[in-house]
């Protein structure tokens, strides 16, 4: 499933983001960028193309990550979103679709979001 994908992780938490690329590349990923911050993910804006899947943290403190979210789309780049809050697990409205990861998330979760990210609209 991500046999030679480039994946885009953008987590603040560095010990999160490592633990997400070893779960990616215990699955054959091609490739992890880091972005540690939503400002950086954007600024990562030009190599965009490159990415298959994205995997981001969102707070709904930080109103640039619905920008990020919209770039990503718009890019037609799937993306996962991943929060800590519990009021965002039903999905958030202007990513309809984006599958919903609240942390902690075991594996096993993380591939399920994964597959359903992948899997081509009908």
């Amino acid at each position: 499933m991500l046999t030679g994908q480039t994946v885009l992780i953008v987590e603040e938490e560095f010990l999160i983001a490592l633990d997400i690329q070893r779960v990616l590349e215990d699955h054959d990923v091609g490739q992890c960028v880091f972005a540690r911050s939503v400002a950086e993910a954007l600024a990562l804006r030009d190599r965009w193309p490159q990415y298959n899947l994205a995997i981001v943290e969102f707070s709904t403190d930080q109103p640039a990550n619905l920008e990020l979210l919209h770039g990503l789309a718009a890019a037609g780049i799937r993306t996962i979103i991943t929060t800590s809050d519990r009021l965002l697990y039903s999905g958030i409205a202007d990513a309809p679709g984006a599958p919903v990861l609240v942390k902690p998330f075991p594996e096993a979760e993380l591939m399920s979001a994964i597959a359903q990210a992948l899997t081509p609209v009908a």
